[in-house]
């Protein structure tokens, strides 16, 4: 099918130009559309630098986040997030509880990646229950010293 002369062209139509390729290796738009009855020929065979050599193994997660990422297993957060939601603070301790349950499904159902990124939010929220709970207990530890030394002035 011939292409409308009428429409818009396409952002991938025609590849970008630089000093990284001569003219003759940058296809054309009409070369880059592909066709019904196109083949692959030799210089579109992947050659021996573009395979990757046999028996070549990649970890789980390889360059994705810290080296060694993959080899550490994924916490759940569930009990430090229980703690959290019935000691220091509800809301956000719940908040915690769900990403910690999460974390603990994708696990089971093999998702390590989603498993992880639910275990690090798990642990944010743990951690910012815990701030909370602290900042509230500074602030009833200081109100109550107000309230005492007042009232042993007014005595």
């Amino acid at each position: 099918m011939p292409p409308d002369p009428d429409a818009e062209p396409s952002r991938w139509a025609d590849p970008p130009r630089g000093s990284w390729a001569s003219d003759e290796d940058v296809p054309t738009s009409e070369s880059a559309q592909p066709t019904a009855d196109a083949q692959p020929t030799a210089d579109t065979q992947p050659t021996a630098d573009t395979q990757p050599i046999e028996g070549t193994v990649f970890p789980a997660g390889a360059g994705m986040g810290e080296p060694g990422a993959a080899e550490r297993p994924v916490r759940t957060y569930l009990w430090q997030s229980l703690v959290a939601t019935l000691l220091c603070c509800l809301p956000t301790g719940a908040i915690a509880l769900v990403y910690a349950v999460l974390a603990q499904n994708r696990l089971q159902t093999g998702d390590e990646y989603g498993a992880r990124q639910a275990s690090a939010r798990a642990r944010r929220w743990c951690l910012v229950s815990l701030v909370a709970f602290v900042v509230v207990l500074l602030v009833y530890v200081v109100a109550v010293v107000i309230i005492v030394a007042i009232a042993r002035d007014r005595h």
